[in-house]
């Protein structure tokens, strides 16, 4: 790689892994014709989507209730909130 790519102008980020974790990865990211990295980045983007992309379906939901009849729209709400916390829960 060149000292003058793109690629080194990225964010960076050094973790370490339990062992063989890596191994799992690479092992993945091969049967996906990725790099380590980039298997990497499609898993954090996947658990860490853009704000823009969250607005969006934030959005996209509150035009969906808007057009439920009244009576139904606290209901729906609910159901909403209900699914944010469980989603919240499980990347906590």
């Amino acid at each position: 790689m060149s000292e003058y790519s793109p690629s080194r102008l990225l964010d960076k980020i050094i973790i370490r892994v339990p062992n063989g974790l890596r191994d799992r990865i690479k092992r993945v990211a091969d049967f996906n014709n990725r790099s380590v990295n980039a298997e990497l980045v499609v898993l954090l983007e996947r658990t860490y989507p853009p704000e823009t992309k969250i607005d969006e379906y934030l959005q996209d939901i509150a035009g969906i209730v808007g057009k439920l009849p009244a009576e139904n729209r606290a209901d729906a709400w609910r159901a909403v909130f209900d699914r944010l916390d469980a989603l919240r829960n499980e990347t906590i």
